[in-house]
């Protein structure tokens, strides 16, 4: 356990200037503290342990990162936990952290100490807990800016709940936000000279590319690479980027590009430096959504500590949430202050806290300082703190033993899941030669029925899925929940338009989709089923994971008969009555709290013994079955998967 220490900060509320125009900046400058240059933001932090936070001496220890790791995991919120699954008891082994980090208790421990106890309302300085959370807030700010390689001329803003919102807020503060309602009007009214033509790439996530076609921006997307010898395809086309904003450039429009730094389906990695050298180059900023790979890459907006660096980023946007320690955490936006298009007009949120004075009479002064004017209302405190705090461990835990772990991560994956590996398992990666392409390890897989039990598949459909049944990436999903425990994601992940270019669907196919969509069956939606793996995964959890991915693959369809699916909403549940004449009672069933090991091996003897258990009845009466429940009003030729 860490060492927490609960102590009162010393604030002096005596030298309040009553014309600041900012608590924060008002708190900064009252604070009579010796703490390091953090302010109170670490006061009561220790690390590991018991080692200081600022203590580097263990820099130099070569079992230092193998001792961080362990006792990381062991502070793990919910790394033991138990829930009751069709099969028994399982323990809860978490492959989803492309989605969201986990909690830490020493995180949580600390904001229940150290923070909450002085809680309160910023915009004050009267009070102590006014002039103290003030202090804290700006405290945060400042590391997570510093964190982000950001500099006195860059704009940090905390953002609703995720990348979404950062997106959203540099959309407002670029001038390229507008309702819905007006978007038709406004564009019919605007200069073509003054329309931004924003360039994204062939991966995004839904973040980064709907907004931007809702805004009044021309919108322009850049493909992928063609496949190359050298075994780099998969990735952003710079030489098509580069054609794109050479023929854009002479109109003087400006332009931008928001680019994907990693894809959150394949885990490739955009080489963000040689895309913003060629944005510049043209005139473009360079912005990115560093959402997926944050957590785990160093993200520095100067590199060279020069704000006019050709390889330096305009803008970043990222989830803290998806830091380890950083669930409750909110988005966050770090911009050059020259996007900021807001100046002399109101900000995008008008509200408490941004204004130095409004008079009963239609007057109204706001702040000028971006970051103050754009922090409307109650600031997400605790938040920002939490997102800080999050920073602050990946800081601690270090690039080095980061960037060694997630290589030894993706190692061991594609080893294991890569093809050839199982004929039944076809692994998302983007281009069929991109091995050599950098990636965190983000493993997203669609499962194919062995082609013995599929007698009854039906000719090869068009639009590229070939003739294979797949395994429903739900039903894949739900087995690797109810048998193993494992947490992992099913569906497009949130890149429709990447899945479509993944799963060779046509513009036909894809528009027959769509009316089975509009008619609510959401079941036949394409889509794959992902594991993700970290830095902090220990090698028995990789393993294990692995191993009950390739159990499915092997065997996931003889579990059919023990689910009912709805086609309208896509869920699978497990089928009680159906099982209880499916189940022999002399299969083994684990249960009850057991070490990760023990439980890992009960589970996969367990889901074994089911399986040959399950081996004679699996397909009898599939194929007589299958055209009975597919709806009528449902085009077979949708259907890819076995049910």
């Amino acid at each position: 356990m860490p060492l927490l220490v609960l102590r009162v900060p010393l604030v002096s509320t005596n030298n309040v200037c009553t014309g600041a125009a900012s608590p924060v900046a008002a708190a900064a400058a009252t604070t009579t503290t010796t703490e390091h240059s953090d302010g109170l933001l670490f006061d009561g932090l220790v690390l590991g342990h018991g080692d200081d936070v600022n203590n580097k001496a263990e820099a130099d220890n070569d079992d230092a990162p193998t001792e961080k790791l362990e006792w990381l995991r062991s502070q793990i919120i919910g790394a033991e936990a138990e829930f009751a699954s069709p099969f028994g008891t399982r323990r809860i082994t978490y492959a989803d952290h492309t989605a969201s980090g986990r909690c830490l208790r020493f995180v949580e421990e600390f904001v229940t100490r150290n923070v909450l106890p002085f809680y309160g309302n910023t915009h004050t300085t009267d009070s102590y807990v006014g002039l103290h959370t003030s202090k804290l807030a700006g405290d945060a700010a400042r590391y997570v800016k510093r964190s982000l390689g950001a500099g006195p001329q860059d704009i940090l803003l905390f953002c609703g709940t995720g990348c979404t919102a950062a997106i959203k807020r540099l959309q407002e503060v670029t001038g390229m936000a507008v309702p819905p309602t007006l978007r038709a009007a406004v564009l019919a009214a605007l200069p073509p000279s003054d329309r931004w033509v924003v360039f994204v790439g062939p991966y995004e996530h839904h973040s980064n590319l709907l907004s931007w076609r809702e805004s009044l921006a021309e919108v322009v997307e850049i493909g992928l690479r063609p496949d190359p010898e050298d075994g780099g395809g998969g990735v952003l086309d710079l030489a098509a980027l580069e054609a794109e904003l050479a023929a854009r450039a002479p109109s003087g429009r400006p332009m931008l590009g928001a680019f994907s730094a990693c894809s959150n389906v394949t885990g490739l990695r955009t080489d963000t430096r040689a895309v913003a050298a060629v944005l510049h180059r043209h005139g473009a900023y360079a912005c990115f959504d560093f959402a997926c790979s944050a957590p785990y890459v160093r993200v520095d907006m100067r590199p060279s500590g020069d704000g006019d660096a050709d390889d330096g980023y305009d803008a970043v946007f990222l989830s803290a949430h998806k830091f380890l320690g950083g669930p409750g955490s909110p988005g966050v936006l770090a911009m050059a202050s020259r996007l900021y298009a807001l100046r002399g007009t109101a900000p995008s949120t008008c509200g408490g806290g941004t204004v130095h004075y409004v008079s009963a009479y239609g007057d109204t002064v706001y702040c000028e300082d971006a970051e103050e004017r754009e922090d409307a209302g109650t600031p997400a405190i605790i938040q920002k703190v939490r997102a800080a705090l999050a920073f602050r461990v990946k800081e601690w835990v270090g690039e080095a033993c980061i960037e060694a772990q997630e290589a030894r991560m993706l190692a061991l994956a594609l080893r294991r899941v890569r093809a050839g590996a199982n004929p039944n398992l076809r692994l998302l990666q983007g281009a069929d030669n991109a091995a050599s392409a950098p990636r965190l390890p983000v493993l997203s897989f669609v499962v194919y029925a062995p082609r013995d039990r599929d007698a009854t598949e039906p000719p090869e459909a068009e639009g590229g899925w070939g003739s294979r049944l797949q395994l429903h990436c739900r039903f894949v999903t739900k087995l690797l929940n109810d048998l193993f425990g494992v947490q992992a994601r099913a569906g497009c992940a949130c890149a429709g338009p990447y899945a479509h270019r993944l799963l060779g669907i046509s513009p036909a196919r894809a528009k027959a989709i769509r009316s089975a969509v509009d008619q609510g069956y959401h079941g036949v939606r394409p889509g794959w089923t992902r594991v993700s793996l970290a830095y902090y995964t220990s090698m028995q959890e990789a393993e294990f994971v692995l191993d009950a991915v390739a159990f499915v693959a092997s065997f996931g369809h003889r579990f059919l008969p023990l689910y009912a699916f709805d086609w309208k909403t896509g869920d699978w549940h497990y089928d009680h009555s159906c099982a209880r004449g499916l189940v022999p009672n002399n299969v083994g069933n684990p249960g009850g709290r057991v070490k990760a090991e023990n439980g890992y091996q009960s589970y996969m003897a367990f889901a074994h013994c089911l399986a040959e258990s399950l081996a004679t009845t699996t397909c009898s009466g599939l194929s007589s079955t299958r055209a009975r429940r597919i709806p009528k009003s449902v085009d077979p030729q949708l259907v890819y998967f076995l049910v």
